[in-house]
């Protein structure tokens, strides 16, 4: 028998269930994990899509030497959420977590959620608690490289040449894709002197969203910035600073990028 297994990163036993509706809420289900709505229902971080049955079909349960036994039976017209699968004997077996799995056939439908849903998700889960520990040493998480250490000639020599360069307010920027932008001191500085992880203009996370995922503890400050009209929403973080950087009304604030310095 050939097996392959193919796991997202979050490990997804404990999370068997069927998707409710948009209204189901956190609370309710004791369920935290950031989400975005996808068809009237919850897509949660570690979700790689979901099954519905079209018809009456088999739940299967992975056993302790990892073959996948039948134990009961899933109803026509319900969904669940998918977070992993296996491909056996060329067949695929979709696991909706807690070990339990669905095999891939007529009797249902699976279905993957769009790119812009997969972009919400990302800048979701970009937030959360090891993005502070990875900016206490100088490194915007996600990026390779660290400030005041790094140069951008190291930069380059992994990436390659950027996708855009130019100035602003009294640095030279290098932005790699859409999302990663590093900046050093004009006129042809080469130590990294900050970088910034710009947030996709569909995500809408919000400076309360940022609290309830980092806590308050290492707030530096927060107010509103009169030049940029923006929100700014501070950490420290040992010698460095993470800036949060919203745009829009209060109460509507939406974060549109994060910005990693070293404290002066």
């Amino acid at each position: 028998m050939k097996k392959v297994l193919i796991s997202s990163f979050l490990i997804a036993s404990g999370f068997f269930g069927i998707m409710g509706g948009s209204d189901e809420v956190s609370a309710a289900s004791n369920d935290t994990r950031p989400s975005v709505i996808w068809d009237n229902a919850r897509l949660v971080e570690g979700q790689i899509g979901k099954v519905t049955i079209l018809k009456d079909t088999g739940r299967l349960m992975k056993e302790s030497h990892g073959d996948l036994k039948l134990s009961g039976t899933l109803k026509k017209g319900n969904t669940y959420r998918v977070y992993s699968y296996e491909i056996i004997d060329g067949v695929y077996y979709y696991g909706v977590g807690a070990g339990v799995y669905i095999k891939n056939s007529s009797d249902i439908f699976y279905k993957t959620p769009s790119a812009i849903k997969k972009r919400q998700m990302a800048d979701l889960v970009m937030i959360k608690s090891d993005l502070l520990t990875d900016a206490v040493n100088g490194k915007l998480k996600g990026q390779d490289f660290i400030i005041k250490k790094n140069t951008i000639d190291e930069v380059k020599e992994k990436l390659g040449e950027p996708y855009e360069e130019g100035l602003f307010e009294g640095s030279r920027y290098y932005q790699y894709g859409k999302k990663h932008v590093y900046f050093t001191v004009l006129p042809d500085g080469k130590e990294l002197l900050s970088s910034k992880y710009l947030v996709d203009s569909v995500s809408d996370i919000s400076p309360l969203y940022v609290k309830n995922r980092l806590g308050s503890a290492s707030i530096y400050r927060e107010e509103y910035s009169e030049k940029d009209g923006t929100w700014n929403l501070v950490y420290k973080t040992g010698n460095n600073l993470i800036n949060f950087v919203f745009s829009g009304t209060e109460g509507k604030e939406r974060l549109i990028y994060i910005h990693l310095v070293q404290q002066k």
